[in-house]
């Protein structure tokens, strides 16, 4: 026979067991601050003292398949896939409509200033050019956007979801 009594949790019940209880809030002297402040500057790795800035011509190459994305939202259809040239300068971005007509947003890399040019075809037939326009003009108003913002490094493409080759 066991005699088990059941425990409460003490967050869900919001009871505090003094000083001693590791759940307790702390409030740290000016020396705690101090050491806690050094041990996490200590574990930054690279520089700490370069922080984001804006894209310096107002849009960035890394923001292309964020920007499709977010373009893809606009006139309500869905990225597939990125293929991107083994050298990195043309990004075809493989896309698919409401009604299941295929789309490919191409972007090509361009010196400074200019950054990037980008076509886009729609439908089967490509015959569908209004959505085709509606998408580049979404898609330029989002790398201004993304590009305005501070950059970080850019998101690798197998942590959100969408497949990226590169062509050979």
């Amino acid at each position: 026979m066991c005699s088990c009594a059941e425990t409460v949790n003490p967050v869900s019940t919001n009871i505090s067991y003094g000083p001693d209880d590791r759940f307790a809030n702390r409030v740290l002297s000016s020396n705690d601050r101090r050491e806690v402040l050094s041990i996490l500057e200590d574990s930054v790795t690279g520089p700490a003292d370069d922080p984001a800035r804006p894209a310096r011509y107002g849009v960035r190459w890394t923001d292309v398949l964020l920007a499709a994305r977010a373009a893809c939202k606009d006139v309500e259809c869905a990225v597939i896939s990125m293929t991107e040239e083994e050298d990195g300068s043309v990004k075809r971005i493989a896309i698919t409509t409401l009604d299941d007509q295929p789309v490919v947003l191409t972007v090509e890399r361009r010196p400074e200033p200019e950054i990037y040019r980008a076509s886009a075809s729609a439908g089967l037939f490509e015959n569908r050019t209004e959505l085709a326009a509606r998408l580049l003009e979404s898609f330029d108003a989002a790398m201004r956007l993304f590009g305005a913002k501070p950059g970080w490094p850019a998101p690798s493409a197998d942590d959100d979801g969408v497949s990226v080759s590169r062509d050979s």
